[in-house]
């Protein structure tokens, strides 16, 4: 008989200090890891209080559960089963007889275009110094004690999350710090206090989030300050209200994605409640990540691309795309042999440029002329010190 528990993870870990293999996929960092001798991928996710696998995965290894335990999410929560591995191996680290929870990760592996196998979270990541580079796609750990360069962000903590201080168009806000996604988010609470300033008003309906079939507004933050940085014209989603979830808390403004500390070379200091921030010289953005069409989109089983969500208004709602559409081609080349980076990639690009698109609505097969526009946030994020 399962018992419920709070998680506790005892480790035996060997660490020698070196760089993981790693690899950045759309502003998530993914790691090459072997879960006793098993090669998997696990994503890096400071948004997660403990370490976790893929539910099929961890049955496919024969992982039975030794317990249960509450695992909670940002728009629901649940019970869900705890596993023993006898070995994890992420160069440099070796960790043994490590307790981690287990959960269906199919909506992340969709929304990134790739397999994830699980994801190593704060019960592990707080053990370590860890330095993140979004430009090279490596991850670092070290030892505590290392030197740190960069200017450093007082954490606060929620359980087993970590929180960070922000200002919005000179409204306080806390948001959590959450790697694991790559496209900061405003809860209720946060949207509701900046709506009584008056500061940000919704642009663009519609949008899809990973973990829920609720749809998020997209608008423009027009300056948003940290520490001593200061940023302007940051998209950010605005989630709908819940009431399970950790975004149902109150004091939860919002979640603080990759998609800005990109932008940085990142040090996670978690035992000293610490962040550092230093100035990525090899960051490019994209100026032209919300110059678009308005679709999201994931592949599906017959190798074409479904259309998962359209965005309101855009070039793609004024086309009438319908989500379930299948994307067939985009300038008379086929989808079939393509990535969710090569096509995302066709869709994205200068404002005013012209592509057609051939989808499958219903069995009917039709050619969409779309010109791209952008549609939140007309200048580039810039940030100051």
């Amino acid at each position: 008989m399962l018992l419920l528990l709070t998680l506790s993870v005892q480790i035996d870990t060997l660490i020698m200090t070196a760089d993981a293999q790693s690899h950045n996929v759309d502003g998530t960092l993914l790691l090459e890891a072997r879960v006793n001798g098993n090669p998997a991928i696990l994503m890096l996710d400071t948004g997660a209080e403990h370490s976790l696998l893929d539910r099929d995965f961890a049955q496919r290894l024969g992982l039975r559960p030794v317990a249960v335990a509450n695992i909670e999410r940002p728009y629901s929560s649940d019970k869900t089963e705890i596993v023993l591995v006898h070995n994890l191996e992420i160069p440099p680290i070796h960790s043994n007889d490590l307790q981690v929870m287990t959960d269906d990760l199919t909506a992340s592996s969709v929304a990134l275009g790739v397999h994830i196998d699980g994801a190593l979270g704060n019960d592990l990541l707080h053990k370590f110094t860890v330095t993140l580079d979004y430009s090279a796609g490596s991850v670092r750990f070290d030892h505590t004690s290392i030197v740190h360069h960069g200017i450093p962000i007082k954490l606060a903590r929620i359980d087993n999350r970590y929180v960070v201080h922000l200002n919005f168009d000179g409204v306080p806000l806390m948001f959590l710090l959450d790697t694991g996604t790559n496209f900061s988010v405003l809860s209720q609470s946060g949207w509701q206090k900046l709506n009584q300033k008056k500061t940000a008003l919704p642009l663009v309906d519609g949008v899809r989030t990973s973990g829920t079939s609720a749809t998020s507004k997209l608008i423009c933050v027009h300056e948003m300050a940290i520490g001593g940085i200061s940023t302007q014209n940051l998209p950010m989603r605005v989630h709908p209200p819940t009431s399970i979830g950790f975004f149902a808390d109150p004091k939860v403004d919002g979640l603080l994605g990759s998609d800005f500390i990109r932008q940085f070379v990142v040090v996670l200091d978690l035992a000293n409640d610490t962040l550092y921030l230093r100035q990525d010289h090899n960051f490019k953005a994209d100026r032209n990540r919300f110059s678009t069409i308005g679709i999201q989109f994931a592949k599906d089983a017959t190798g074409f691309f479904t259309v998962m969500a359209v965005w309101s208004p855009t070039p793609a709602s004024e086309a009438s795309f319908e989500v379930g559409d299948q994307v067939l081609s985009v300038n008379g080349v086929s989808t079939i042999g393509m990535t969710q980076e090569d096509l995302s990639s066709q869709l994205h690009g200068e404002p005013g440029r012209k592509i057609q698109v051939g989808i499958l609505s219903v069995g009917n097969q039709r050619i969409a002329s779309l010109a791209m526009r952008n549609l939140v946030c007309q200048s580039p994020l810039i940030v100051t010190r």
